[in-house]
């Protein structure tokens, strides 16, 4: 009974190990998503800003004959 014991208490250290290191690797996780989140706001309003300076550089332009003529 003894052995039986230890082993499953064995069996639960290493279910508690695992536990923990796969909260750290959930915070982890998080921690990246947040930051790639992040990045790709950065990245969506300096496409915008991007846009509309091209948009307001093309409505300076002359406008362009007609091709039918």
């Amino acid at each position: 009974m003894d052995e039986e014991i230890d082993t499953l208490a064995q069996r639960i250290d290493r279910m508690v190990a695992l536990a923990r290191q796969l909260t750290e690797e959930n915070q982890r996780l998080r921690a990246l998503l947040e930051e790639n989140r992040a990045a790709e706001q950065e990245l969506r309003e300096r496409m915008d800003e991007a846009r509309a300076r091209v948009e307001a550089a093309l409505s300076r332009l002359p406008a362009a004959p007609d091709a039918a003529q």
